[in-house]
């Protein structure tokens, strides 16, 4: 049975709608994304489909706003600070530097530097527990930011499968 126009409208617009009334994570900034977000040229579905760095993100923001984005400076900042919280992209907690560590997560630089400072000490984190441990760190922003960590990797070694924490 070969599919009508309509019907391959009506499915367009059922998927159009799911992507409409998708929801974005609960968080600070997620009202000034949606509504910013959803009225510009690409829609929400673009965002969720993206995982950058904060700085990724704002090379992205600033591109839009050079193609007639509307919203203040703060707005920006907003949005930024919410797509990297929770569109950021994975952070190899255990490798990661302080300067890369600020890049893609929302810290303060002398909480990335205590991180690091902490993991060379104690060595690395095992899980988001560990992490918790270091003393200074915001951590409503880390419990926020936790889908983007990652703790350990699974990796063939000499033909069989063990975990290698980085």
């Amino acid at each position: 049975m070969k599919p009508t126009a309509w019907s391959v409208i009506g499915v367009a617009a059922f998927c159009a709608a799911l992507v409409a009334a998708q929801e974005l994570p609960e968080g600070t900034g997620r009202d000034v994304t949606q509504r910013l977000c959803s009225q510009e040229c690409h829609g929400l579905e673009k965002v969720v489909a993206e995982r950058h760095s904060k700085s990724q993100w704002m090379d992205s923001l600033n591109n839009m706003r050079d193609q007639g984005a509307k919203g203040t400076d703060d707005e920006f900042k907003a949005i930024v600070a919410y797509l990297t919280m929770h569109f950021g992209v994975p952070v190899k907690i255990n490798k990661v530097t302080a300067k890369q560590l600020d890049d893609v997560m929302i810290l303060e630089a002398d909480q990335a530097d205590a991180i690091i400072k902490y993991r060379d000490e104690h060595g690395p984190f095992a899980d988001l527990d560990a992490l918790l441990k270091v003393p200074g760190l915001n951590l409503k922003l880390i419990d926020e930011q936790k889908a983007n960590l990652v703790f350990a990797v699974t990796e063939l070694v000499s033909g069989s499968e063990s975990t290698r924490w980085r």
